[in-house]
């Protein structure tokens, strides 16, 4: 009898049991599973399921992209580093050029450390997180950086470049481009492109370069080191023939090292660039393209305060309606608590140093003088080797700050002093194409001082610096020793707390920030709004980098290579690499998943 009723209740539960699918879902759980699928892959092919899946994953879609976007505007993006593979792998390079394609990242070309060029091409696989070299087939580029890479349909199209000057074994001179290549990816294979014009763009590189229908219009770029031109070039890919197009008087300043994003079929912008030694523009630029001749306005900036500076070497991604840079903040996002004292004119020397005389020193070309404060006090040995925060604002509001002696905290449009033992932004800056130039697009600085040593030629604070930088360093000596005990000693009875640790490790570092520039209304009003800079607390986000790639994946950026510098601990006289070329890659995604 007993047998009998466990039989029965088996055959009353199973059919239940066996009805049951994932499709019997409530669609709200089905839109929370999907969500977390990946979309360069698993979402595809969770459309073919039925045609609940199809409706729900569209959704999905819009969801994802939503997320990120809002993750853009409220400066909320997690950092993933994504370290390279063990065996063959890209190898580290600036200066590269990179576009998105068919669910992966292309990298072509760039420098390395000794600045030798590359012509191999890379795919990062965006579903699979790897990388594949393809080896293609065809008439191979020449070893290049600088150049152009855009899609166009089911096409890379490569244009330009430059080669760095080789002094082993025989001395070469530093050669420009103008080849024209196209990959085709499904044929795994490149083509040398002999256009069918009479005329064409002379050998250029540090140009920018952006789809506009069949066309791909040319900007800038140089054709000799250290200085650009504001040409504009068409590349028709039907007729397979090069124009120049002749545009309005009123133009952008020559420059290379900007960045061009399309609009729409009817207007491009470009943002920042570098015109040559003491040019360094962060101005916007608006081609009108249905307009004859071509048209430029120059667009107005809405809180400058909060842009990305040096705009020539942080390149710009285009995400829907905003500019995204990534770059460290041109001035510091912590504000100091306001001493009493100074806002009744009584200087504090403990907490900051006091204001010196003012010098009003030529901006770049078409701009006004920018006026830099000189305060005497322990921040003039530091060192300026930071020529990212030597931007072309106004000066407003320069001033200087201390979080503890010795680390200097620059507002907007500031720099440090010139320093006997190191070069500054007030030294006039040469281009550099010796073995130890990273590249067409990087300037140095060279002494014009003929009194080194002195400072404003008072011989007595030289003394005095001197005995400054020992205390200095002492002091260093001791945070350093501090913070090692209380980081890495496993011997103490009392462990660190993990959010101790974890602001450490913040302190110590100078990592690179999102800015954002609000370009909605660029076309209809020629304003842009450089939004407010959210800090960014992530320990996976590296340290101040230039020269690096930044693309829009799905719901993502993807950063590649670059050159990152230590900064601060550059300026503090401690012992590290100036340069860093680095072949490492991250991922910027939406820290928050919301339906």
């Amino acid at each position: 009898m007993a047998l009998t009723t466990s039989e029965s209740v088996e055959d009353t539960r199973s059919p239940s049991l066996n009805c049951l699918q994932i499709t019997d879902l409530p669609e709200e759980i089905l839109e929370f599973i999907l969500l977390h699928l990946s979309p360069y892959r698993d979402l595809r092919c969770a459309m073919q399921v039925n045609r609940q899946w199809y409706r729900l994953v569209q959704g999905v879609i819009r969801q994802l992209y939503q997320n990120f976007y809002n993750g853009i505007l409220e400066g909320e993006l997690s950092w993933t580093g994504i370290a390279p593979e063990a065996g063959s792998n890209i190898s580290e390079r600036y200066s590269h050029c990179a576009c998105y394609y068919d669910k992966s990242m292309y990298i072509f070309g760039g420098c390395t450390s000794t600045n030798t060029t590359f012509n191999d091409l890379w795919r990062f696989d965006l579903m699979d997180r790897k990388w594949v070299r393809p080896l293609a087939i065809g008439t191979y580029p020449s070893p290049k950086a600088c150049a152009s890479l855009v899609a166009y349909k089911d096409n890379l199209v490569l244009f330009g470049g430059w080669s760095h000057p080789t002094p082993y074994p025989l001395h070469q001179a530093a050669r420009f481009f103008s080849e024209l290549h196209i990959y085709k990816p499904e044929q795994n294979q490149w083509y040398h492109m002999n256009t069918l014009s009479p005329i064409s763009p002379a050998p250029t590189a540090g140009h920018s370069a952006s789809i506009v229908g069949d066309r791909m219009i040319v900007f800038g770029g140089s054709h000799v080191p250290g200085t650009g031109n504001h040409e504009v070039w068409e590349f028709n890919f039907i007729d397979l023939t090069w124009q120049r197009k002749h545009t309005t008087s009123k133009k952008p300043n020559p420059r290379y090292g900007q960045t061009q994003v399309t609009l729409d079929e009817n207007h491009i912008l470009v943002v920042g660039g570098c015109g040559g030694p003491n040019q360094i523009f962060n101005d916007l630029w608006l081609l009108s393209l249905d307009t004859e001749p071509w048209s430029w306005q120059e667009v107005s900036i809405q809180q400058p305060e909060f842009s990305a500076p040096q705009l020539w070497c942080h390149p710009a991604c285009k995400v829907n309606d905003k500019i995204v840079v990534l770059s460290k903040p041109a001035k510091p996002l912590r504000t100091t608590t306001p001493d009493p004292k100074k806002a009744t004119g009584h200087a504090n020397k403990a907490r900051g140093p006091p204001r010196g005389p003012q010098r009003d020193l030529p901006g770049p070309s078409g701009s006004k003088p920018t006026t830099f404060k000189r305060p005497v006090s322990e921040s003039d040995d530091s060192s300026s080797a930071d020529d990212e925060d030597n931007s072309s604002q106004k000066s407003d509001k320069n001033h200087w700050e201390f979080k503890h002696p010795g680390d200097v905290v620059r507002g907007r449009g500031s720099s440090p002093r010139r320093s006997p033992m190191s070069h500054s932004h007030l030294q006039s800056r040469s281009y550099v194409t010796g073995p130890d130039s990273p590249g067409p697009s990087m300037q140095a600085f060279s002494t014009s001082d003929s009194r080194p040593g002195l400072l404003g030629g008072r011989q007595n604070n030289v003394k005095n610096r001197e005995k400054q930088l020992e205390a200095l360093k002492k002091f260093e000596e001791r945070l350093r020793e501090s913070l090692a005990r209380q980081l890495g000693s496993q011997g103490e009875n009392q462990p660190i707390n993990a959010s101790s640790r974890k602001t450490c490790l913040r302190e110590l570092r100078t990592p690179i920030h999102l800015h954002v520039l609000d370009i909605s209304n660029v076309v209809q009003s020629q304003t842009a709004t450089w939004q407010q800079v959210r800090e960014n607390v992530s320990l996976e986000a590296p340290e101040e980098t230039i020269f690096y790639s930044l693309v829009e994946g799905r719901g993502e950026l993807v950063m590649f290579g670059g050159i990152q510098r230590d900064i601060q601990n550059m300026q503090r006289g401690m012992d590290v690499k100036s340069h860093v070329v680095s072949n490492n890659l991250f991922i910027l995604s939406p820290s928050k998943v919301s339906l």
